[in-house]
């Protein structure tokens, strides 16, 4: 149960970006131009906001997924997923102009292999989604994945005094106004490799100088960097046997948010996350491995050496 929360006062998560419906499958060897037996088959929700939303919610925080998705059968199953979780659905707008994206993520061995669609979202334009934000909402998670509407919800959470954290995702062209904009922003090894060779930690104070209070570079198995306008410091990462990687990052971020929303020292809110997804490496598929509750990270960190 949350540390700092009461049955009278449950904060409120909101999050804006692309919402995807994930089929895991698992497979010894993957043999090109002819069948594989897959181990594993399990269909979950993908896309970091929507992840990162059902982790809040398990850990007790009342959350609302502001997104755009196909009014297709892809569609009406992410929104069955999203529901059995307790996240809020009403906000989803559901389009025939556009395709429920799709990603097929295969694990071969400590490998996955991924094949997605992007589908159309980051085209889309709802001017009325954003305005329909409460701004009671203690925090707005975005991904950037569609930056005109994204700059509409920020706008809005300022507006309210809510604080905006952003997952970088994959370099792409057109975040520097989100990154100027929000208040933490993660960026994932995804993204700061695509950027010119320096080091974590360099990366880490340049891009504070851009306007965010919190930056936090995350290296996979190799730790975090956190930079914020009082400190600086590494959280090493939790050693672990992985069995399913994918959705690790989402995991982080979620419960990233989770120990902002608990007003924990920067120090423990990333120890907690990142053992939080470290834990999920060792179990396959979200449904298990997305963590059900602050005892069983603890009792992971407490259990474990970073």
């Amino acid at each position: 149960m949350p540390s700092e929360t009461t049955a009278d006062h449950i904060p409120l998560v909101t999050g804006f970006g692309s919402s995807v419906l994930d089929v895991l499958m698992r497979t010894k060897t993957i043999t090109l131009y002819g069948k594989n037996a897959v181990s594993h088959q399990i269909i979950q929700i993908g896309g970091v906001i929507p992840t990162a939303l059902v982790a809040l919610s398990r850990l007790g925080i009342k959350t609302e997924l502001f997104t755009i998705i196909g009014n297709d059968m892809l569609g009406t199953k992410l929104l069955s997923i999203l529901t059995d979780e307790h996240v809020g659905v009403s906000k989803i707008l559901q389009t025939p102009s556009m395709q429920t994206p799709l990603a097929t993520v295969v694990l071969e061995g400590e490998t996955r292999t991924i094949f997605y669609t992007t589908a159309d979202f980051s085209k889309q334009f709802e001017p009325n989604l954003a305005d329909s934000m409460p701004k009671e909402a203690s925090y707005l998670l975005i991904d950037g994945h569609n930056c005109r509407m994204s700059h509409m919800f920020v706008a809005r959470a300022h507006a309210g005094g809510t604080r905006v954290i952003m997952d970088m995702g994959t370099f792409r062209e057109g975040l520097d106004g989100l990154i100027s904009e929000s208040d933490t922003i993660v960026v994932p090894g995804a993204f700061w490799k695509a950027l010119s060779p320096r080091e974590p930690k360099d990366i880490a104070k340049d891009f504070l100088t851009k306007g965010p209070s919190t930056v936090i570079v995350t290296m996979e198995d190799k730790g975090i960097f956190v930079a914020t306008k009082e400190e600086l410091f590494y959280q090493p990462s939790y050693h672990v046997t992985a069995l399913d990687t994918n959705g690790a990052g989402d995991v982080f971020f979620g419960t990233l948010t989770y120990g902002l929303l608990q007003k924990w020292p920067m120090t423990k809110t990333t120890q907690f996350a990142a053992a939080a997804a470290a834990l999920s490496c060792t179990k396959i598929g979200k449904i298990e491995k997305i963590p059900r509750s602050e005892e069983e990270v603890f009792a992971f960190i407490n259990t474990h050496t970073a």
